[in-house]
């Protein structure tokens, strides 16, 4: 399994991003161990809420089956609790 810090800076916008309406979409692979599915996720903010959706393959959101979804408050708090649940869905996935 690739090591991926979910908590990097670098990885995903931060708060205003969501906050202003982004929507991010991302994707982690293993290039090393080609038996590794890639792991894909999509984060949008509707509403005053943060969506994060997870899924595999090597396609986009609109042609996969999403795996998992999750709701979360558009806060700091809210963002970080997205992250321990993206580290929690790619740790379960790639597993």
């Amino acid at each position: 399994m690739k090591e991926v810090d979910w908590f990097d800076p670098s990885l995903i916008p931060g708060l205003l991003y969501f906050q202003n309406g982004g929507s991010f979409t991302g994707s982690v692979t293993d290039y090393e161990n080609r038996e590794t599915k890639e792991f894909r996720y999509k984060i949008d903010s509707v509403d005053g809420i943060i969506q994060a959706y997870v899924w595999y393959g090597p396609f986009c959101f609109e042609k996969s089956e999403i795996v998992e979804q999750a709701e979360f408050a558009l806060t700091e708090e809210g963002r970080t609790e997205m992250l321990k649940w993206l580290k929690k869905e790619y740790e379960s996935m790639i597993a």
